[in-house]
């Protein structure tokens, strides 16, 4: 029964033999596009219906009168395939059966060069970046430290001449240079009034009266003179007047007024009023903070 193969490149069909196909397992060659392919894949049979007994003579002297006009093979010859073909196309399925094992032999060139510890120091420096250096960063970062801490300590000066008694020195030399002055911290809730007194020391001028107290400093540290909060009232406790008196108002001249009240000591103030025509019966104290000039 005869046999055909088609090729998969161009589609032409080809009579082959059991012979012609087992000489190389099957792979042949298209004899028009030169394909190699599997002659085994596209193998088919051809069935011719049997002729009968009256068209055998007809058609045996037909075939022998064309015979030298018109063949049955088509006018592309299939080729049986060599040696060196068939080991380049079946190359792809010899890789993909051998896996892993193929990539174990397979030469990947000559091995990389490994330094060592004193080839380190020898290779080349990478080109300088635009960007500034790790070095700048550390000196930026200071300088804007450095600044922030000049100004903490401008700002809270008053504090720190409290708190660190040993820096006020060193923080007045700064004003100086900087036109400013240290004032100690207001802390009027942490002074009490200890005592207070209000009387006219002259009968013959009743209006004239002297305002006396006494003020602890019940902080740990040195803070600023309060200011006095005065208000004198009549017999019924009605307010008469009210008066702020600022440290520079009840101080006594010569005082320094930024030196404040040491830590636990006590401060007696004394300062003389002219009540007018107001002739009040009593008085309220209290303790405010006063303005920093």
């Amino acid at each position: 029964m005869p046999m055909i193969t088609r090729c998969p490149g161009c589609s032409t069909m080809f009579r082959v033999t059991p012979s012609q196909l087992q000489a190389q397992q099957g792979m042949v060659r298209c004899g028009r596009c030169m394909t190699v392919f599997d002659g085994f894949k596209t193998l088919s049979t051809i069935v011719e219906p049997p002729a009968s007994p009256e068209l055998q003579a007809p058609v045996a002297a037909e075939r022998e009168r064309t015979a030298d006009t018109a063949s049955p093979e088509p006018d592309f010859k299939l080729e049986p395939v060599s040696a060196t073909e068939l080991a380049a196309a079946a190359e792809p399925a010899q890789d993909a059966q051998r896996g892993e094992s193929a990539d174990e032999t397979k030469d990947f060139g000559p091995a990389p060069h490994q330094l060592t510890i004193d080839d380190q120091f020898f290779i080349e420096e990478k080109p300088e970046s635009k960007w500034p250096s790790g070095r700048w960063w550390a000196i930026g970062a200071s300088l804007l430290t450095f600044m922030l801490a000049v100004q903490a300590i401008y700002v809270y000066r008053g504090e720190l001449a409290a708190y660190l008694p040993w820096s006020r020195p060193y923080l007045s030399g700064m004003c100086t240079l900087l036109q400013c002055a240290v004032f100690l911290p207001q802390r009027p809730r942490l002074i009490a009034i200890e005592a207070s007194d209000l009387q006219a020391n002259d009968p013959a001028r009743p209006a004239l009266i002297q305002l006396t107290a006494t003020v602890r400093n019940h902080a740990g540290y040195d803070v600023g003179y309060p200011a006095l909060d005065l208000v004198l009232t009549n017999s019924r406790e009605h307010t008469l007047a009210r008066r702020i008196l600022l440290p520079a108002d009840y101080l006594g001249p010569g005082t320094d007024v930024k030196a404040g009240i040491p830590a636990s000591a006590e401060v007696t103030i004394r300062v003389d009023l002219d009540t007018g025509d107001l002739n009040p019966a009593g008085f309220r104290l209290d303790l405010l903070a006063a303005p920093t000039p």
